[in-house]
């Protein structure tokens, strides 16, 4: 899977400084940063755009459902900015970057024939395992009424295991992000850069030489990450949004993080100088109001429990995995560390099992935060040589398959069942899908299981009979 991590660039930090009190001894140079406010209520404030504006700042965006704007201004205007009643906070819009995933390219494609299903019925271990082999597919595959969106690095919408069940999509990725000149904010540009949201959409609705879990299901792409893996909270938050107002039925978020409730601190290397960060809850809110958003307007959420093995009901694991990561580059967190998305209200948050039904060498797991588990694959060993075919495959760039291990592999096996319980129930609320899921789970006889497979192990086949 492709884990989201917090980088806070260099350029950014004698910005962010201005923003803390506790900064020492560097005056903040006269440059504009972005900066997400947020809101005490929904809306949007006129009077404080008006302020920004004739300040010689920009607002980027506008969130009203979320009570939130993006902006571009000269750091200076934050004390005043302060002072308006309606303010809630006011934050740095930090980078967020995907981590580098197992991926294995898939060269045995020309040594099977190229009927319908022949990858499938080879490799895909972890499709059958979800649908009983396919007997899913006799009960429900799914349709176009049904429309899951993705929400992550875009699809290669002309791959042909994909194009029968892809219904458009949407780009987020404003002009020049990270002065990346290919980036130009066309809103049709949703093309695969990276092939991450390739490989979740074959899972979720691959109908070729692989099969997804739902393999009739329609399908939109929202590309939030550049081919670099950059994005941010409000970008990923403003694609929740408009997927909701898509009227999708379901939003995967094959994405995982952490944001820190306490402070961080940075020592610039060459003055020792130490800065306060403050903290990342903004980015906390806007996930929580845009989830919030979906699922009020009967948006099944789901999203990946991530990648880094830890035990994630215990904040100071993260912390103490934090610092272990970011330390060497002059970072010090101190308090407790939150994964996200998944763990916040109404998200199936998933972790990741391998092929004999254990847990993922990689999965992060914790009693309360993971909900249900699915196959994700993991990158075994046998007589000394890795064994691929452990992973998932699926659909990858330029018409190609590729292996690929990780959280990002499970979730979109949750979002499909989810797609076809709505799809064989009727447009049921989302704490109804949920439970069918919950319910239809296979138990796992295994010490402390509810600790790492929540509800147990996804079956589509069952959750379609009678439960």
């Amino acid at each position: 899977m492709k884990r989201i991590k917090r980088f806070i660039f260099i350029l950014l930090f004698f910005a962010i400084s201005v923003l803390n009190i506790n900064a020492y001894g560097q005056e903040v140079p006269n440059s504009s940063i972005n900066l997400i406010i947020t809101y005490k209520n929904n809306g949007i404030d006129k009077n404080i755009e008006s302020f920004i504006s004739n300040s010689s700042g920009q607002v980027i965006s506008e969130m009203p459902e979320l009570g939130a704007i993006e902006v571009r201004c000269n750091p200076n205007l934050i004390p005043k900015l302060k002072n308006y009643s309606n303010v809630e906070s006011i934050s740095p819009d930090l980078i967020i970057k995907l981590q580098k995933t197992k991926i294995v390219p898939f060269t045995e494609v020309n040594k099977v024939s190229t009927n319908n299903a022949d990858l499938f019925n080879k490799y895909q271990w972890d499709i059958k395992k979800v649908t009983n082999n396919g007997k899913s597919f006799n009960l429900q595959s799914g349709n176009h009424n049904v429309v899951v969106g993705i929400i992550d690095t875009g699809v290669d919408e002309n791959h042909p295991d994909l194009k029968s069940n892809f219904l458009g999509g949407k780009n987020f990725i404003p002009k020049n992000f990270e002065n990346d000149p290919t980036e130009t904010a066309d809103p049709n540009d949703i093309e695969d850069r990276n092939g991450h949201g390739t490989h979740v959409a074959g899972t979720i609705a691959g109908n070729g030489r692989i099969i997804g879990v739902a393999p009739n299901i329609g399908f939109k792409s929202y590309r939030v990450f550049n081919a670099l893996g950059d994005t941010s909270a409000s970008i990923i938050a403003s694609a929740i949004i408009q997927a909701t107002k898509d009227k999708v039925k379901v939003i995967n978020l094959s994405i995982e993080g952490y944001n820190f409730k306490g402070k961080c601190f940075w020592t610039d290397p060459s003055t020792d100088t130490v800065y306060d960060l403050g903290n990342d809850m903004k980015d906390y809110s806007l996930y929580k109001k845009a989830i919030k958003y979906a699922v009020n307007n009967g948006v099944t959420v789901v999203a990946s429990a991530g990648n880094d093995s830890l035990d994630c009901s215990n904040g100071k694991n993260i912390t103490d995995y934090l610092n272990e990561e970011y330390g060497s580059q002059g970072f010090k967190y101190v308090g407790v560390g939150i994964e996200v998305p998944g763990d916040i209200k109404g998200v199936i948050n998933v972790s990741a099992t391998d092929e004999n039904n254990t847990l993922a060498s990689y999965s992060n797991y914790g009693l309360g935060v993971v909900d249900i588990a699915a196959p994700g694959g993991d990158m075994n060993f046998v007589n000394d040589s890795i064994d691929f075919s452990s992973m998932c495959l699926s659909t990858y760039l330029n018409n190609s398959y590729m292996y690929m291990a990780g959280t990002s592999m499970a979730a979109p096996k949750i979002s499909a069942t989810a797609a076809l319980i709505i799809s064989e129930y009727g447009n049921v609320r989302p704490e109804v899908v949920t439970k069918k899921i919950y319910k239809s789970a296979e138990s796992l006889n295994i010490k402390d299981s509810n600790k790492y497979f929540g509800h147990g192990l996804v079956n589509a086949y069952n959750a379609l009979t009678n439960y």
